[in-house]
């Protein structure tokens, strides 16, 4: 072997030898990495801003993969687990699904109905309620020659499951002329007997309304708070029969 080829074959030796050490230096680091990071597993992410109460579907979700050890606690890793779910409350995009983020939808058990009406979109939502609130249900009722005008609150502390979009719709006047306006379809959910009230009022009603509670407020309305009429009062009506004797 002359001198030319036995440098030519230290090189080859040395490349091998370089080759065999960048794969263990790699093998080790690969396996470091392995260590401190772990086996990886899929969870369920947000792939937009959730609602309270939201129902949540297939196209909201996101399949991301991530350490275990990152992982947290109750983290959903199946869509199908969630799916058909509402959600428990406000929700960000990116947020990492997890055991009681996502909830049966409230208010459908025994003793309650699920009810939807349409109500004014200026003056009975007027983009104010949103699912998950808490709202008191008023009534304004026409009055006759012998009976005057009143509004009464028909249903109190009820909850909003969903607020649709609004819809064109047509609104007859005392004439029976039809005018034209929007009506946003609302769903509550309602004792047994509130469901009948509110569907009888429903029909015979000239408007409804939906006055928000505020955050925790759960008071009952007195009955004499729930009903304002346009008659005299009786007792000042009973003072003035007085004064004139």
């Amino acid at each position: 072997m002359n001198p030319r080829q036995r440098r030519g074959a230290l090189l080859l030796i040395l490349t091998v030898l370089g080759a065999i050490g960048v794969f263990f230096a790699v093998l080790s680091f690969v396996s470091d990495v392995n260590s401190k990071v772990g086996p990886m597993t899929e969870v369920q992410q947000l792939s937009r801003d959730v609602k309270a109460l939201e129902p949540i579907d297939s196209d909201m979700l996101t399949t991301v993969e991530l350490p275990e050890r990152w992982v947290p606690e109750g983290a959903v890793e199946s869509a199908t687990d969630v799916v058909g779910l509402v959600a428990a409350t406000d929700y960000f995009e990116g947020a990492t699904l997890q055991e009681g983020m996502a909830i049966p939808r409230p208010g459908i058990q025994p003793g309650f109905r699920e009810v939807a009406i349409v109500v004014d979109a200026e003056t009975g939502v007027a983009g104010k309620v949103a699912p998950g609130d808490h709202v008191d249900i008023i009534a304004t009722i026409e009055g006759d020659d012998d009976t005057p005008s009143w509004a009464e609150l028909w249903a109190s502390d009820v909850l909003v499951l969903d607020v649709g979009l609004p819809q064109d719709m047509e609104e007859a006047d005392q004439a029976g002329n039809l005018s034209q306006t929007q009506g946003v379809p609302v769903t509550f959910a309602l004792e047994t007997a509130d469901a009948v009230r509110l569907a009888y009022i429903e029909s015979f009603s000239v408007k409804l309304r939906l006055a928000l509670r505020g955050a925790g407020d759960s008071e009952d309305v007195s009955d004499k708070e729930k009903i304002f009429s346009g008659a005299p009062d009786q007792e000042d009506s009973d003072d003035g029969e007085g004064d004139d004797e």
